[in-house]
């Protein structure tokens, strides 16, 4: 991959000197600029929220999610730990609410609980699936970015956005489903 984005960025600062050498140079500053602004933010933004999931977890409210969501983890992702199934469940609720970069941490985690062997297992292909598709009730995100770009009803995409992700995690569950069958009924240790 990195060969790739490699010959991208050259290619576009090949392309950018032909065809408007003066500007080359205000473009790569100007570029990298924005990509450590950006950087920065995304920083903020994940130390918020691992902030807000530690006090969590101190408070055991992720143990409380965990086992109202045990029947559904169970069907989906078999037996799994506890500790898995509490990362699964927070990053359940994440996606649920929208906010995908708090999401990802908790996904890392449980994925680092569940594979343990250089396949993936039915269990980690599962997560990928829920976490990439998950239904979102209400994407927090998606607003927020419209509203900063000044959408007049910035919350319009709720009806279409919950349709479109229940219908992806539909598909994406049963398609885990066919390639990898029921989730074993083994006992953990």
């Amino acid at each position: 991959m990195n060969i790739v984005w490699t010959i991208i960025t050259v290619s576009a600062i090949v392309a950018l000197t032909y065809i408007n050498p003066q500007s080359v140079l205000t473009v790569c500053l100007d570029s990298s600029s924005q990509a450590l602004k950006t950087a920065l933010e995304l920083t903020a933004v994940y130390c918020l929220w691992l902030g807000l999931f530690k006090v969590a977890e101190e408070c055991r409210l992720v143990e409380k999610l965990s086992k109202l969501l045990k029947p559904l983890n169970k069907k989906l992702y078999g037996n799994i730990s506890a500790a898995a199934a509490n990362y699964v469940s927070l990053n359940l609720a994440s996606n649920m609410l929208g906010i995908g970069n708090a999401a990802t941490p908790s996904a890392i985690s449980a994925i680092k609980e569940m594979e343990h062997d250089t396949v993936l297992s039915r269990a980690g292909a599962m997560l990928f699936v829920v976490n990439a598709t998950s239904v979102q009730l209400v994407p927090t995100t998606v607003i927020g970015l419209r509203a900063s770009m000044g959408s007049a009803s910035p919350a319009d995409i709720l009806l279409p956005n919950l349709l479109s992700t229940f219908i992806t995690s539909v598909v994406g569950i049963a398609l885990v489903f066919v390639a990898y069958g029921k989730p074993k009924e083994k006992q953990l240790i």
